[in-house]
């Protein structure tokens, strides 16, 4: 008898993350897939038959990936929505068309992802969604409204998704990531001084290393956590239990 591989999809590969995420699901035998949404050319990437350019903000773009990674690979069992686009503005600056682009990166790629690749899984005995998200989903960065709001949407996306899907066979929980060490001038703020000399704020005393998520990202899809569902899980070395200097 032969066993049918799990897939798993990773919504984008360049999140400072997505490589030591795969790097540790392929070490348990999952077959990872990579898109690349910011691409410019869309479809098969060259010489990689396990990564594609498809815009995961447009349902027939994630649509068409889908029958792809069934026809050439097979079912996708996890769903790792990656997209992660910071856009420095304030209120008062930002642009209508910045601003549905910041929202169409962050938080309509999670639900035009979850639209298409949840109806499959639900159909192919369950699975499993992560959305990478961000202590921003919650805390202000007062430097960056859209990607605040785009992420607090992805939040409830995840409940409602849970709720759904739940009944489906479908789990879905959010990783609540603190700013990786490439990212922390991105959330530099006159307004908040969270990320401002965040190593020393940190209890852990260290800024978040992109491979800290690979683990709870690998427990949150894996049998062991079956019941697990509509969790936000932090991973933020304890910053936000950071108030003031003394």
């Amino acid at each position: 008898m032969v066993t049918e591989r799990k897939v798993a999809l990773i919504t984008d590969g360049s999140h400072p993350s997505a490589a030591s995420i795969a790097e540790k699901l392929e070490s348990q035998g999952i077959t990872v897939v990579k898109n690349y949404p910011r691409s410019e050319n869309k479809g098969p990437i060259d010489g990689e038959p396990d990564s594609f350019a498809f815009d995961t903000w447009s349902y027939e773009e994630m649509s068409r990936l889908l029958e792809l990674i069934v026809e050439g690979i097979g079912n996708v069992k996890y769903l790792i929505h990656s997209d992660n686009v910071v856009f420095r503005s304030s209120i008062e600056e930002i642009s209508e068309d910045d601003f549905k682009r910041v929202v169409d990166y962050n938080a309509k790629s999670a639900f035009m992802t979850t639209k298409v690749f949840a109806e499959h899984m639900a159909r192919n005995d369950g699975g499993a969604i992560v959305y990478l998200s961000s202590v921003h989903d919650d805390k202000p960065t007062g430097c960056a409204f859209a990607y605040s709001v785009g992420k607090g949407a992805v939040k409830m996306l995840c409940k409602e998704m849970a709720l759904f899907y739940g009944r489906q066979g479908v789990r879905a929980n959010v990783v609540e990531l603190d700013p990786v060490e490439e990212q922390v001038e991105l959330f530099d703020s006159l307004i908040s001084p969270y990320n401002y000399d965040a190593a020393t704020k940190i209890p852990l005393r260290r800024l978040a290393k992109p491979e800290d998520c690979a683990g709870i990202v690998s427990f949150l899809l894996s049998d062991e956590a079956s019941f697990i569902n509509g969790a936000d899980v932090r991973v933020d070395g304890g910053h936000l239990l950071y108030y003031f200097d003394r």
